[in-house]
């Protein structure tokens, strides 16, 4: 999910309080406090204190009707959840399908989808990022709920679960299991631990709030469309933009996982590893955002593509393999927002790793398995791979922050 945040003003149910947002001292004072609750004697009622902080967030957010939204989106899955824990018997039959179909309209109608925008009044979180990411989590718990039978569930678990400050904000997105083993590591780091944490915040409050705006402005595509745009505007257009969503959206990220150690929580997931020396458009998404890259394998590309390829003939199975690989991508790019735009965004990078793909197994037949992988290890070929690879993401993303029209019409301007 794109990160790109827009904090408005809109009055929450706190009347004269301002949205508690990474960079105010209202969230840095609510860290603070729960660093300090996971410090002290009664470390054991962090889970009430995430939980509470969670609620606060949400209080300067909301509006009576984003909170009854919120609330409905909430019920049904820790309703759902409650009756298949543990029951491995049933495995959840057609119970998981209808409530998964149910949520994910729900979700559709609480994003404002345009042929599902019938609540038009919502305001954030609940239209942009937040709710995404807690639909993750609810379809993790509902599908596996059957088979954690070893792990405690109640409703304080699931609200700190699902709503936690860090899935709000920058949204790792974690298994359950993994939630609670966090939760029995609470507790004061060692001090070297202290120094990274602090480290990390600092370095994601600077990369998100004061290095990343400066990139923003300027990658706007209208920007070519101006008399006088040459080369230099276009390389700024270019480059500008992924560099901003990669330190904005790495920013938060940064912060919260930093503010999570800080308690001792130590198993929230990292989310990129150098995303830009990606060789190919599959090695990126194992690189961007790598919560959402696991979790869309997990539970979308791996049962698609077993269900398509065991009832097509084998001749098929690369056939099926690319739809799979691009019906995938085109709900990436669906999630990522609501207009057509970013459904050319996905669809573009899922044809990248389909064509990447089929280049590289039609180059291994070329040139033989042995060759092949010669060429793979050469230092040349592999900073060839990553400067196409690049180039290739940052002309995808030019979707992410303009319209179809706009690019269309921009480019046309600027090469007429």
């Amino acid at each position: 999910m794109v990160a790109q945040k827009t904090w408005p003003g809109s009055r929450s149910m706190i009347d004269g309080v301002h949205n508690m947002t990474p960079n105010t001292v209202g969230f840095l004072a609510l860290a603070g406090c729960l660093v300090l609750l996971a410090w002290s004697p009664w470390r054991a009622r962090f889970l009430q204190g995430l939980a509470l902080a969670a609620t606060l967030m949400l209080a300067t957010w909301l509006r009576p009707l984003d909170l009854i939204a919120l609330l409905v989106f909430l019920a049904g899955p820790f309703l759902v959840v409650r009756v298949l824990w543990g029951r491995k018997e049933t495995g959840g039959g057609n119970i998981i399908w209808i409530v998964l179909a149910w949520q994910i309209l729900l979700f559709l109608v609480v994003k404002r989808y345009s042929s599902f925008d019938v609540l038009g009044d919502l305001g954030y979180p609940v239209t942009l990022i937040g709710v995404s990411y807690i639909l993750f989590r609810q379809i993790h718990l509902v599908v596996d709920a059957p088979y954690l039978t070893h792990l405690p569930f109640s409703f304080l678990r699931y609200l700190a679960f699902t709503v936690s400050p860090w899935t709000l904000i920058a949204g790792p997105i974690q298994r359950y299991d993994s939630f609670c083993a966090g939760l029995d590591q609470i507790g004061r780091p060692e001090h070297v631990d202290i120094r990274k944490a602090a480290h990390r915040i600092v370095n994601g409050l600077l990369k998100a709030f004061v290095v990343a705006p400066i990139f923003l402005a300027p990658s706007a595509i209208t920007n070519l469309a101006v008399t006088g745009a040459d080369g230099i505007d276009f390389l700024i257009v270019l480059y500008g933009y992924p560099i901003y969503l990669y330190l904005n959206f790495s920013g938060y990220v940064d912060i919260v996982v930093g503010a999570a150690r800080l308690c001792g929580f130590t198993t929230l997931p990292e989310n990129f590893n150098r995303p830009y020396l990606a060789r190919n458009p599959a090695d990126f998404w194992t690189r961007w955002h790598m919560s959402f890259g696991i979790w869309i394998r997990h539970y979308v590309f791996t049962p698609m593509s077993a269900f398509l390829i065991k009832r097509a003939p084998a001749r098929l199975d690369g056939l099926m393999m690319a739809i799979t690989v691009l019906v995938t991508f085109y709900l990436v790019g669906a999630w990522h927002g609501t207009t057509s735009n970013f459904v050319v965004f996905g669809l573009l990078q899922g044809s990248g790793v389909v064509i990447s793909a089929g280049f590289g197994r039609w180059l291994k037949r070329r040139v033989g398995r042995d060759r092949y992988k010669t060429i793979e290890a050469s230092r040349g070929l592999q900073w060839l791979a990553i400067a196409v690879c690049f180039n290739f993401t940052c002309a995808t993303f030019l979707f992410l922050n303009n319209t179809f029209v706009e690019v269309v019409r921009s480019l046309k301007i600027f090469w007429s």
